[in-house]
């Protein structure tokens, strides 16, 4: 019998320990856990695949649309990255510009949008009269319904092609500058 307790005794105390033992042997000392959080900062914390976001103004009007493969949120840094953005905005005359490259970054306060990579602005895509401007780099400045390159600058339309380095764009004022090299062929149209 004395040695059927010993059993009992020495079985109560491994079911006790074993999940204790298991559990203090996968986790991690407070020590651990608190650099990991550290290393956290300046992460991703969340991430859109196939985003679709809409803009309206203050009367209901919708202003914009913009579409991304994918949209990833760095919180540190107040940023958002996007993947293949296109966005569509719609003017007061009833035209439209349309946007698209091969990666963006947003603010979080939307007060600045850096594009990458054949970035493509297309005034009036859907009028035989659109213009098309390309470039490898733009920033927007969406408040301020501005933008600006200091890389080459193609443009072209019905009437001709022009050609240049840097350049800035008032979206509202139909108002561009091409800062130097400036070189453009003129079709006159019937």
């Amino acid at each position: 019998m004395f040695e059927l307790s010993n059993r009992l005794r020495l079985l109560i105390t491994a079911l006790i320990l074993v999940p204790f033992l298991l559990y203090w042997g996968f986790t991690s000392t407070p020590q651990e856990a608190s650099s990991n959080i550290s290393e956290l900062t300046g992460k991703i914390d969340y991430y859109v695949d196939n985003a679709n976001t809409r803009e309206w103004d203050e009367t209901g009007t919708l202003t914009r649309t913009m579409t991304s493969a994918k949209i990833e949120h760095d919180p540190q840094a107040e940023l958002n990255y996007l993947t293949s953005p296109k966005s569509i905005s719609f003017r007061s005359n009833d035209s439209e510009i349309q946007i698209t490259s091969d990666k963006g970054i947003t603010r979080d306060d939307n007060s600045r949008t850096d594009l990458a990579g054949n970035v493509i602005v297309h005034d009036n895509p859907s009028s035989e009269s659109g213009t098309k401007l390309l470039t490898e780099q733009l920033t927007i400045y969406p408040q301020k319904d501005f933008a600006e390159t200091d890389k080459p600058v193609t443009i072209s339309s019905t009437s001709g092609n022009l050609k240049g380095i840097g350049m800035d764009l008032h979206f509202e004022k139909q108002v561009l500058n091409l800062h130097s090299n400036v070189k453009g062929i003129y079709h006159e149209v019937d």
